[in-house]
């Protein structure tokens, strides 16, 4: 009988914590599910800093939420450039933090009218989502860039 009631007692301790795994999983999906942001790009070219207003950008996770894919959308990377482009910077590690989420990416290749960038390499990738905000920071090629956003109807 003591038996029984230790097994059925673990069992129980079993049960509530795989369902807290599961919760914490759904959080993390939750924190950083993909969203739609606006903000300002600040590009800071050799002809001085270059902000483009009323950016949106689109941040879209993976199924397990541990990676991401960030796309810009009708950007200049110099007041002098003719046209916008749309640009994706795509392999992007996310990590859950207290607030959010924490970005970072060492090294990717951008995608940008439909293919690579080599000659614009993103280098030393590092941001956060927290709360309603997203903000990042690159290099595309030797071109320092940041952004930061508010989510778009959330």
């Amino acid at each position: 009988m003591k038996k029984t009631f230790f097994l059925m007692l673990a069992l129980a301790a079993i049960i509530v914590g795989c369902d807290k795994n599961e919760k914490e999983d759904d959080d993390v999906k939750t924190i950083i599910a993909s969203t739609d942001y606006s903000g300002t790009l600040t590009v800071d070219a050799s002809s001085g800093k270059f902000d483009n207003e009323n950016i949106k950008v689109s941040y879209s996770s993976t199924e397990k939420a541990d990676s991401a894919s960030i796309t810009l959308y009708q950007v200049k990377f110099s007041p002098r450039m003719p046209l916008t482009i749309d640009v994706t910077v795509p392999g992007i590690i996310v990590k859950k933090t207290e607030k959010g989420a924490a970005l970072s990416c060492p090294r990717v290749v951008p995608l940008a009218m439909g293919g690579e960038y080599p000659n614009y390499t993103v280098t030393g990738f590092v941001g956060e989502i927290a709360g309603d905000e997203l903000t990042f920071s690159l290099n595309f090629g030797s071109t320092p860039t940041s952004y930061h956003g508010k989510a778009i109807g959330q």
